[in-house]
């Protein structure tokens, strides 16, 4: 049960608001601002409900190829949801932002959607991802529970909808009220699992390749964010800055100094797996650079 509770939280685990870099107050506000989850801020966690955040996350190391020094501001935390009324939500995240968002601000970025739940399922995304991946009696083809995400109810308007009157309100239209003069970039998630529908897993230190031969499930709802995410972006009139491309051949499965997705075992680097490692997070801020200066 403890390596399913780990590996559920693939995308995205939790925490509560954390703060990075420049402080809020000033009304002209900070260069950069960064919402986000586990992806962004690392998978840390406070069981008193503060919100870590690893010195090597992507925003970090993007502000610093940007040159900001301390002016910019990361709100990002670890199991964070639009649609949800708990400890870890981009509501609050935008509330602790507020105050570093101004005319000075150039960028808003978000990267959410992998703890959200879709279609009346039970189970947020990277929980049905998680557990069905480690179930190697039914396989991974189809999700065996029942109250799992359905991947069809993982759409572009659905995100659009939560990020605009969900339960964390207008997120979109208070970036704009508050950070005119600002891009806005919803950024999606890395290559997680490779091109095939099989998913390794290391078992007493002993490489097993195909641990779960039949993944597709968990292809399709990693796809289909990265879909959702794509359109909704395009609906709202803001940026998608794709990982895809620049994280493939980086995925879980490859060996040990080739990935940039951690798993069980990976103990030199943070505990949850499925998480990126510390290269895998300086090759997205290499990548999302180029999104901010093309």
């Amino acid at each position: 049960m403890a390596a399913a509770s780990a590996l559920a939280v693939a995308g995205l685990s939790i925490g509560g608001p954390g703060i990075a870099g420049a402080q809020p107050g000033d009304q002209a506000g900070a260069r950069y601002v960064s919402l986000g989850d586990s992806f962004t801020s690392g998978p840390s966690y406070d069981p008193f409900g503060g919100c870590p955040q690893l010195p090597y996350t992507w925003p970090k190391q993007f502000a610093q190829q940007w040159g900001l020094g301390g002016d910019w501001f990361d709100a990002s935390c670890s199991g964070a949801v639009v649609d949800g009324r708990g400890t870890n939500t981009f509501g609050q995240q935008i509330n602790a932002a507020a105050g570093a968002m101004g005319q000075r601000t150039e960028l808003v970025t978000i990267q959410f959607a992998g703890n959200e739940t879709y279609g009346g399922a039970g189970r947020s995304a990277a929980w049905s991802v998680g557990t069905c991946v480690l179930d190697f009696v039914n396989g991974c083809n189809d999700a065996a529970d029942p109250a799992a995400v359905r991947p069809d109810a993982i759409t572009g308007p659905e995100l659009a909808r939560r990020l605009t009157a969900g339960d964390s309100g207008d997120i979109i239209g208070r970036i704009r009220s508050e950070a005119p003069n600002a891009r806005i970039a919803i950024v999606g998630y890395p290559t997680v699992l490779p091109r095939d529908t099989s998913v390794c897993l290391p078992i007493n230190g002993l490489e097993v390749p195909d641990f779960q031969p039949r993944a597709a499930y968990a292809r399709t709802v990693l796809d289909r964010i990265e879909s959702a995410q794509r359109v909704a972006a395009a609906s709202l009139g803001v940026e998608f800055w794709s990982l895809k491309a620049a994280t493939a051949g980086h995925d879980a499965c490859k060996p040990l100094g080739q990935r940039w997705i951690t798993r069980i075992g990976d103990f030199h680097e943070h505990v949850l797996p499925f998480h990126p490692t510390r290269d895998g997070y300086g090759a997205q801020a290499r990548a999302l650079t180029g999104y901010r200066v093309g």
